[in-house]
């Protein structure tokens, strides 16, 4: 996995050869919240929230070029792109401290300063895993690992606790969806 061009903070893996179009169907797993060593604890609910989040983002997204099929619905699935994902570390947003570099940032520009916006220290954010496979070998044909911190422009994301994550995760299923389209995957009528 190495970092692609517009993608430098991305690690990607995309099977030389890899040709998208062959598949017309994905089964997509739920996504799990696979925390590594250092991540925060997580409340069931609260994990069940953003694996949804996820979850949701990935449909969306990989739903523009394949028709999404429950596992169940397809059999073997031996025709499918299998995707699975899993998210982990979250950064949950601390508005108590993002509090006062945002208002300072406010009050130099409205005072006409020309001091740069100071950026909050607690933006929150997320790191996910993404993986396709041929349903028929399971080979890896697209494998990513990627994380976004919150930004400062995104003001919500300093207030609400997991917004800059939810962000997070729209991103990384928008760079799978991607791969996909780069690999010559075709986009699904709009009906």
């Amino acid at each position: 996995m190495t970092p692609q061009k517009g993608h430098t903070d991305d690690k990607i893996y995309v099977k030389p050869g890899f040709d998208a179009a062959k598949y017309k169907v994905v089964v997509i797993d739920p996504v799990v919240w696979h925390p590594i060593a250092k991540a925060p604890h997580l409340k069931p609910e609260v994990a069940a929230r953003m694996t949804d989040a996820f979850t949701t983002e990935i449909k969306k997204n990989v739903g523009k070029y394949y028709t999404i099929v429950d596992a169940s619905q397809c059999g073997a699935c031996t025709d499918a792109l299998h995707i699975r994902a899993a998210i982990t570390n979250i950064r949950r947003s601390k508005w108590y401290y993002n509090a006062i570099p945002v208002v300072a940032g406010f009050a130099a520009g409205a005072a006409g300063g020309g001091l740069p916006p100071i950026p909050p220290p607690f933006p929150g954010g997320a790191s996910e895993e993404l993986s396709a496979t041929d349903g028929t070998t399971g080979e890896t044909l697209v494998a990513i690992a990627t994380y976004n911190n919150g930004m400062p422009w995104n003001m919500m994301g300093q207030w609400m606790p997991y917004l800059h994550a939810k962000r997070a995760f729209h991103l990384a299923a928008i760079l799978l969806a991607e791969e996909f389209k780069n690999s010559g995957a075709i986009q699904l009528s709009k009906q």
